[in-house]
């Protein structure tokens, strides 16, 4: 019985660090500061987001869509100009199953973009369209 109390002795303390390493990878990637990056459609027009590979997002008129969010290690929040999830807002309509553009933000423009903290170590970027905005 002795005997095998040690071999358990030693398989936890082998298995010990492992676990250890684990854990502290766990919580540095669940820590942090996140942006979101939202798009609030407050126009009266459907429109038409196309993200990575042609994949096409409806914004229903008065609706929101979450563009994207990242995690900060630091304190302060990304600003969409400066943020890896997107790089441009290019927003359309469909008539007569084309296409139109109707609304371009390329280069982004932070200036645009409303900025809240709702909550502790969260930030939001929102952008309002309405249909003043649209061409």
């Amino acid at each position: 019985m002795n005997k095998l109390i040690k071999v358990k002795r030693r398989y936890l303390l082998f298995l010990l660090p492992l676990i250890v390493a684990t854990q502290c990878e766990e919580d540095e990637l669940s820590s942090g500061f996140q942006t979101e990056y939202i798009i609030q459609n407050d126009s009266n027009t459907n429109l038409i987001l196309f993200r990575e590979g042609f994949e096409q997002v409806v914004i229903e008129s008065t609706s929101n869509y979450q563009l994207g969010s990242e995690l900060n290690q630091t304190t302060n929040e990304i600003a969409p100009s400066e943020s890896l999830v997107f790089n441009s807002v290019k927003l359309y309509i469909e008539e007569n199953e084309n296409f139109i553009l109707i609304y371009n933000q390329d280069p982004i423009d932070d200036s645009l973009w409303e900025f809240s903290e709702p909550s502790e170590n969260r930030f939001t970027y929102r952008l309002t369209i309405t249909d003043a905005n649209l061409d």
